[in-house]
């Protein structure tokens, strides 16, 4: 498993560990994790009640500075809705539900469309005439959603270019101290926000900020800087990998494959969120018992990961196997369970306006025959890092 982050696609070797047999233990920081990789099992697992999430069961062999899990603050302080399991969880994911309602989704999903209008103007202005190429991914799809989660969180103007030179180091670098510092960064930020909210505009903070006064408040200080953080890293880093993948897996084909009609385009958002997971492996599970999965022992205590990235495919089926007919039937990218991702109908929102609105306005883009699609990623996390293309 390339549990370290660099330049490179690490879905062939994620598949190619998937093949090895249907639980695979990996070295790990000195230890050993397990990793799930049978469809099957990824299901069980994903609903098992012996396979806890909650930040108290992760070993302190696993809090390293660096590691999105170590960067976890004590349960005493926030938990995260991620890292939490029953009244925890459910408490929290009640806190939120409020926002990605189907009516807020929907008003959202107009502000989605503004900016979306907003940055392909930029790009048709820019390269009205030119032959020369565009990285899609720096001048649009990751734009996106780091312009909309800021706006939805009511953040200043200059915090777009903060987040995004922080997730860049704290997610893909290599340096695990220049990763610390980012974390120590976000945090910073965050805890800047919500402790000084002058400068904020009318958002989700704003919203908890409400919430957190007076002696009945419902939601603590820390609780907002944490929820705070959970939105920027999942709002934003895996939408803009959705988008790009999408648009990827267009641009790549001649103009009559890609998709055209509102339904073809939810069809192929879809099949990309199936072959094209931003979290191949998501989130860390603990085993509270001798657990017997399929008949593989993952012992007590044991750190598990469930790949997505194996359970979205069929047997034998290799990375690069889109197609759009398939319509990502039976994907497992947003989870299973009570821990199915709560913001999956706006972020499949998000990536069918961003896709619509591309491939509409630039219908003869193609990616470029001189530059190389670059991919960054590791284990857990994967994107894509350059998509060179063309627009006329």
């Amino acid at each position: 498993m390339p549990t370290d982050p660099g330049p490179f696609d690490c879905m062939p070797e994620l598949l190619a560990a998937a093949r090895v047999a249907p639980v695979v233990r990996i070295p790990y920081l000195g230890h050993h994790a397990w990793v799930v990789c049978d469809p099957e099992l990824v299901r069980a697992a994903l609903t098992h009640p012996q396979l806890a999430k909650d930040v108290s069961l992760v070993p302190d062999w696993m809090r390293r500075p660096g590691l999105m899990v170590g960067s976890q603050p004590d349960p005493e302080y926030a938990r995260a809705m991620i890292m939490s399991d029953g009244e925890h969880h459910a408490r929290i994911r009640r806190m939120h539900a409020p926002v990605l309602s189907p009516r807020n989704t929907e008003q959202w999903g107009a502000r989605v469309s503004v900016k979306v209008d907003g940055f392909l103007d930029e790009l048709e202005r820019s390269h009205s005439g030119v032959s020369g190429e565009v990285n899609v991914v720096t001048a649009y799809t990751h734009r996106i959603p780091l312009a909309f989660i800021s706006e939805m969180l009511g953040l200043p103007p200059e915090a777009e270019r903060q987040l995004r030179a922080i997730t860049d180091i704290m997610l893909y670098s290599s340096d695990y101290p220049a990763r610390t510092e980012a974390v120590g960064a976000l945090y910073g930020a965050a805890e800047g926000w919500v402790r000084d909210p002058a400068p904020l505009r009318d958002g989700v903070i704003t919203g908890l900020l409400a919430s957190s006064d007076g002696p009945d408040a419902a939601v603590t200080e820390g609780e907002v800087i944490v929820w705070t953080l959970g939105m920027i890293i999942t709002g934003y880093e895996t939408t803009g990998s959705l988008i790009s993948a999408s648009l990827y897996e267009a641009l790549r084909r001649p103009a009559e494959e890609r998709p055209r009609t509102d339904d073809d385009i939810r069809a192929w958002v879809e099949e990309t969120l199936r072959v094209h997971p931003p979290f191949p492996h998501p989130t860390w599970r603990f085993a509270t018992a001798d657990i017997d999965l399929g008949g593989y022992l993952i012992p007590r205590g044991a750190p598990v990961q469930v790949s997505i990235a194996a359970a979205n495919r069929e047997p034998g089926e290799e990375a690069d196997s889109f197609a759009a007919d398939r319509q990502g039937q039976g994907h497992l990218t947003f989870g299973l369970g009570m821990h199915y991702c709560i913001g999956a109908s706006l972020v499949r929102l998000e990536a069918q306006i961003a896709v619509r609105g591309f491939l509409r306005r630039f219908p003869r883009a193609r990616l470029s025959e001189d530059t190389a699609v670059g991919w960054e990623s590791e284990w857990m996390i994967r994107r894509m890092s350059v998509l060179p293309a063309t627009l006329t």
